[in-house]
């Protein structure tokens, strides 16, 4: 039954769909409203069988846009921005100040991506990016913002990712809101939707899940945890395909949770492509996620990477993963299979057994991801999936997980019933979907409810606008001086004396409290920053980007703690402990005030610095506990600069904690006893010189003719050949071309192997295998190397060691000292490596 509330002659509102009508993609609204024309939200569809743009003629036809509000930063809400703002440079676009930023980092890889598809033309250069951007007015949620005459705009938290909002016009003519994508239930990033109750006339409500109710979010967290710590167990490998923006972040913190809770061992977690880029923004918008979260940050903690969680830092790396037997769980872009590193992820793991694929989110119809799971329930032998025109027999397992950061049925349902509107519109969602759930709405309430099409136009005439709820104006201090931290105490004294001390307020209205004018998005910025660190204020618990007026009792609290502010404290440990103490890594537990100091070599620490520990204590009022564990990586270098002056070349390094002492592997026993003084004497720490056990290699053991010789022995003949030589290797692997088996020798470069081309053909020969030579160079010895010649020749002041793959050379920066010197230095190098070094 549909219920049509007729509208009398009055004042208009003209709404048209660009995009984004009975589908889910190129979201894209014109609405004239009070004779200003606004887009909300340019999105561009992610699908190759459409046209990824919306339709910008209408908007030509009905004389172009006055501005433009944007609800949150997915792609298909704003991959076609850069393409309306060059057409209409003089519409000034509005988001939240995290939007912004995802929405830089989104449109700049898309730019990379429409780079290699060399097929096509790009719909938009880099310079339209710059140019939108400079566009871009910031503003928190909550404020309602006065955008173009009489109009107002305010953003409403709507939970889904980072900084995304629903968004709340009002004027003359009538009010209008827009869901933009929502959940209300909390996820771990970010807090439910925060939508007071609204009075608009005219509404568009997202309908992505309007056909269903989501299953229970814990439940589906512990069936993904379960399903990992099965895959782990089974020494496997399991792939997480997740959107970079949100559904990555949530699967992260699902996991790094259940470590902690001992509900899975410890054991790595890899993240690869965008998602890299996008959990740097989550931590750079403290005020946009839980206050959890926004705590740790604030003490100067990473809530996304750790010990487990661990970046992927290029190809190689990632070539490593997928070679190593280690288990693992991967979470990668993209999150339907379309790209990214998640494809070529899944293409090394469908043939293994052990291994599992895990889907966590929407999959358009078209989705290399939707096929996938299909075959989740196909009990045929051979499961052939066809991925880059490729098809593969999939054997790992696969299966989904509703981890929806979208409104289910029933939360639409609740917020268009809450607000009442008079004309209802649903889109963002397949058009079975859509006409469901708009038929049962219809059922509940007294409205017009609309499912619109793509270019079909509404024009609504609203007889009696309803009326808004009224915000009593601030009245300003009429300050002039700026507002420091100290002068938050006068401020919070204001609210206290003239205003409501219950109720919240954003750093724009504080702002606009202290000085009665307007602000640039720095000002803002550096306020924000203040009022974080601040007695004077506290957080909103849910809706962290809120401040409210601090009680007599919670800052005298803060204030006799006599403890120095987290930030400040970890800035001056790298101050107070000079460069010889090895301080390389400091964090703290700020609810015990503890400062976690990592130094190289701690029991060297412990037994000469412990005056400046104390003094430490005494400035900050923070207690120190010290990391028992060595810098493993610092002590090898340590190593090698030892046994380089003696002319000694380290084989296997082991460092053991029970004892702190390290064993070494030698060929020879040269000044074993002064060698470890000086280690003791710079760590506090034992080291050991054991020679290495001398290999025979007996004619029995080469093999009988044409058949190769067992791969172990044939490693230990290639060890016993460069025991002596001036280079060693580095890495001896197994690789396979197609059936056959190959072994392959790594040295320090590619250029360096080469030298041994003529010996490493004889040991092939020899050992019946063949025998290839990695080509990468090995970027952490090279490092080790650099600073062993810098320190070799008394060289103390330098910068940044870089490798430079594009030249194959390293290069150092602000290296003070002589041209002679630099000269020496530069020729050790070329010879040890091959490659020549830039100082």
């Amino acid at each position: 039954m549909w219920v049509i509330y007729f509208a009398r002659k009055g004042k208009s509102m003209k709404l048209m769909f660009c995009g984004g009508a009975e589908e889910v993609g190129a979201s894209c609204l014109f609405l004239e409203l009070d004779g200003k024309k606004f887009l909300l939200d340019c999105g561009m569809r992610m699908t190759k069988s459409k046209d990824n743009l919306p339709d910008f003629r209408v908007i030509q036809e009905n004389g172009g846009i006055d501005g433009i509000l944007i609800s949150h930063a997915h792609m298909d809400h704003i991959g076609a921005l850069p393409v309306i703002s060059r057409e209409y440079p003089d519409a000034p676009i509005y988001c939240t100040l995290a939007t912004k930023d995802l929405i830089r980092l989104l449109l700049f890889d898309s730019l990379k991506i429409m780079e290699k598809q060399e097929a096509e033309i790009p719909i938009f250069s880099e310079v339209h990016v710059k140019t939108m951007l400079d566009r871009i007015l910031c503003f928190n949620p909550n404020n309602a913002i006065s955008i173009l005459d009489h109009i107002k705009a305010t953003f409403f938290s709507a939970g889904h990712i980072l900084g995304a909002s629903s968004i709340y016009l009002t004027s003359d003519e009538g009010s209008f809101f827009y869901s933009g994508d929502f959940s209300i239930t909390p996820q771990l990033t970010v807090e439910g939707a925060a939508i007071p109750k609204l009075r608009p006339d005219v509404a568009v409500f997202e309908s992505t899940y309007g056909d269903r109710l989501h299953s229970n979010r814990q439940g589906e967290e512990k069936r993904l945890v379960d399903t990992v710590r099965k895959v782990i167990e089974e020494k496997g490998k399991i792939l997480i395909p997740a959107f970079a923006l949100g559904r990555a972040q949530e699967v992260i913190l699902i996991l790094k949770r259940a470590i902690s809770k001992k509900e899975l061992p410890e054991f790595p977690v890899y993240i690869d492509g965008m998602v890299k880029d996008v959990c740097t923004i989550y931590e750079n918008h403290p005020n946009y996620l839980r206050n959890t979260h926004m705590k740790k940050l604030l003490k100067g903690n990473h809530i996304f990477t750790d010990d487990c969680v661990v970046k992927v830092s290029d190809h190689a790396m990632r070539k490593k993963i997928m070679e190593s037997s280690e288990p693992c769980c991967i979470i990668s872009s993209s999150g339907m299979l379309t790209g990214g590193p998640s494809q070529e992820y899944a293409k090394h793991l469908f043939s293994q057994e052990n291994s599992f694929i895990a889907i966590t989110g929407y999959q358009d119809e078209e989705a290399p991801g939707r096929n996938l799971l299909a075959l989740a329930d196909d009990e045929s032998e051979e499961k052939l999936f066809t991925l880059d025109g490729v098809s593969y027999n999939v054997k790992c397992g696969i299966g989904k997980y509703g981890l929806s950061a979208h409104a289910d049925k029933s939360q639409i349902t609740s917020l268009v019933t809450n607000m009442a509107p008079r004309r209802i519109f649903f889109n963002h969602g397949e058009a079975k979907v859509i006409a469901g759930l708009a038929s049962d709405v219809a059922k509940e309430m007294y409205a017009q409810i609309e499912v619109p099409s793509n270019n079909e136009v509404f024009e609504m005439n609203i007889r009696n606008p309803r009326k808004q709820l009224q915000r009593e104006k601030l009245v300003s201090m009429g300050r002039h001086d700026e507002l420091t931290s100290e002068k938050l105490q006068d401020l919070r004294q204001y609210i206290v004396n003239k205003l409501d001390v219950k109720k919240g307020y954003t750093v724009e209205e504080l702002f606009e409290l202290w000085h009665g004018t307007d602000f640039n998005q720095e000002q803002l910025k550096c306020l924000n920053r203040l009022l974080n660190q601040s007695v004077y204020f506290k957080h909103d618990y849910k809706r962290t980007y809120i401040f409210h007026p601090a009680t007599d009792d919670e800052i005298v609290e803060t204030k006799d703690s006599g403890v120095m502010e987290i930030n400040e404290m970890l800035s001056y440990a790298n101050e107070h402990f000079p460069k010889e103490t090895g301080l390389y890594k400091t964090g703290a537990r700020f609810d015990e005030k503890m400062a976690i100091l990592n130094f190289n070599y701690p029991l060297m620490v412990k037994a000469k610095y412990t005056l400046l520990i104390d003094e430490f204590e005494q400035k900050t009022g923070w207690s120190v506990e010290i990391n028992d564990y060595c810098n493993v990586n610092a002590a090898k270098m340590l190593i090698t600069e030892l046994l380089d002056i003696h002319r000694l070349i380290p084989g296997k390094v082991s460092y053991y904690h029970d004892t702190d002492s390290f064993v070494v592997k030698v060929s020879e026993l040269m000044q074993e006893e002064s060698i470890a003084n000086r280690f003791y004497e710079l760590t506090g720490m034992t080291l050991k010189l054991e020679k290495e056990k001398a290999v025979f290699i007996n004619r029995q053991d080469l093999g009988q003719p044409g058949q190769p010789m067992e791969q172990n022995e044939a490693f230990k003949l290639i060890d016993l050949y460069f025991k002596d030589k001036d280079h060693q290797i580095y890495r001896k692997s197994i690789k396979k071309n197609g059936s056959q088996k190959y072994i392959e020798l790594s040295f320090i470069t590619g250029q360096i192997g080469k030298r041994y081309e003529e010996q490493i053909r004889k040991l092939a020969e020899t050992t019946g295998w063949e025998i290839t030579i990695n080509s990468m160079a090995n970027n952490f010895e090279l490092n080790a190397l650099a600073r062993q010649l810098l320190a070799r020749y008394s060289v103390e002041e330098f910068g940044k060691i870089s490798f430079l793959p594009g030249e194959n050379s390293m290069k150092v920066k602000d290296v003070k000292t002589s041209d002679e010197v630099k000269n020496l230095i530069k020729a050790d190098f070329l010879e040890a490596t091959g490659i020549t070094i830039a100082l």
